[in-house]
């Protein structure tokens, strides 16, 4: 938006000042007045346009929840959103999850799981909602199994979020990273896992290549 607030300040004087010179015979005073006319309109504009945008921007807020062996996720966005979209990493066994949510609220398309789904395996669950109506609450629960022990996966303490809404016809669309731990806006990690299943024994030259194929398998599908 900034560049072209400025490349409209150079047309107008490329555009405003051989006419006015034109016209007037070289009287500065006029000519000055034209142009600095012309500038505070393009100004005035830029400032209504951007303000406009900012007010059409929606705040979207997901709050992500660990209550014992459950996970409760909270959705709410203060102005119309056609999307947004949810990858939140699961350090266990997924055993149900739970759309308590009207479909005139919103409507969930997809919820998808990561891996073979097991205890010692890391998953992922995607969250797809469509046509998000403001200030509703929406609401899911996801029951799981923890892995055994204090396992950690980089990358896995954090979620990601992705929205999009219109603007003058136009979409617009936001990403970022949420802390699990604090709630706030974080940095991309450098480590995206998915898919991932921790073994606690040596694995043979045989399981070793089974593991593998069945990657690229999952990464065909995806």
């Amino acid at each position: 938006m900034l560049i072209i607030f400025l490349i409209k300040i150079i047309l107008i004087f490329i555009v405003t000042l051989p006419i006015t010179l034109y016209f007037d015979r070289w009287e500065p005073s006029k000519t000055a007045i034209v142009i600095i006319t012309a500038i505070g309109v393009l100004i005035t504009n830029f400032i209504v346009d951007y303000v406009d945008e900012r007010r059409s921007t929606p705040a979207v807020e997901v709050m992500v929840k660990k209550v014992n062996n459950e996970y409760l996720v909270n959705v709410t966005t203060s102005r119309p959103t056609e999307s947004i979209a949810i990858d939140l990493p699961v350090l266990g066994k997924i055993k149900n999850i739970h759309d308590n949510n009207s479909v005139t609220d919103a409507r969930t398309s997809t919820k998808r799981m990561v891996c073979s789904n097991l205890q010692i395996s890391q998953n992922n669950i995607e969250f797809y909602i469509e046509n998000v109506k403001p200030m509703k609450g929406l609401e899911y629960k996801i029951i799981y199994e923890p892995m055994p022990g204090n396992i950690s996966i980089a990358g896995t303490d954090r979620y990601k979020i992705s929205y999009s809404w219109l603007y003058r016809g136009e979409q617009k669309t936001c990403s970022k990273w949420i802390s699990l731990e604090t709630g706030l806006e974080v940095k991309k990690p450098t480590v995206l896992v998915k898919g991932f299943s921790f073994q606690n024994k040596a694995l043979s030259p045989e399981e070793i290549k089974k593991l593998y194929e069945e990657g690229l398998k999952k990464q065909e599908m995806d």
